[in-house]
């Protein structure tokens, strides 16, 4: 890799860094490209260089998201032996990101509901690694579930915990509150499956 490409792939990342910091301070319809240009002694042209548009560095910003998710989620789980704990720890981890995350993602939730669903269509599925690892855990907590059986229910975990999320940003209740009762529920449909 030549020095240039290393420089490019470095002033990315520190552009997404700082990026990831406006958006979660002021969201993203108050995010201004020109702003951060400013901030960090860059043009716009640059920015838009490295991402093209505002929505497509929100789209980098929500993929580097699911990546620190999934090696958080994969370091939290590596030593647990209870499937339906780690299960728990997905849905706390799910819970904890939308609440630290709430400015920068309350645009996608409250003028998108499907914002991920399309963003999965349009892009490489990010999510992947996070349904097997989900998949494998339903297999484990009932044994009649088949392998599409079990990947079928983690996408249904996944919808499950977002109504969860988007009942959140409307009530402004307190959503690490319903992190058992999200795995409870869940734990009942999961175990009643029968073949």
């Amino acid at each position: 890799m030549s020095i240039k490409t290393k420089m490019n792939e470095l002033k990315k990342e520190l552009l997404l860094q700082e990026a990831s910091i406006l958006f979660e301070d002021v969201g993203y319809e108050q995010m201004k490209v020109a702003n951060l240009a400013k901030g960090v002694g860059v043009s716009i042209g640059t920015i838009y260089g490295f991402f093209e548009s505002k929505e497509g560095l929100y789209l980098a910003y929500i993929e580097h998201q699911i990546y620190t998710f999934t090696k958080e989620l994969e370091e939290k789980t590596v030593e647990l032996e209870n499937y339906e704990e780690k299960l728990k720890v997905f849905i706390e981890l799910k819970f904890s990101y939308y609440c630290s995350k709430r400015e920068a993602l309350n645009h996608s939730v409250k003028n998108n509901p499907f914002f991920f669903n399309t963003f999965y269509k349009e892009n490489k599925h990010p999510l992947q690694n996070i349904f097997t690892f989900q998949a494998e855990c339903l297999k484990q907590i009932n044994r009649n579930l088949s392998d599409d059986k079990a990947m079928e229910m983690a996408y249904l975990l996944n919808g499950f915990t977002d109504g969860y999320v988007s009942r959140w940003f409307e009530v402004q209740d307190s959503l690490m509150a319903k992190v058992d009762e999200a795995c409870e529920l869940f734990m009942v449909m999961v175990k009643s499956y029968k073949v």
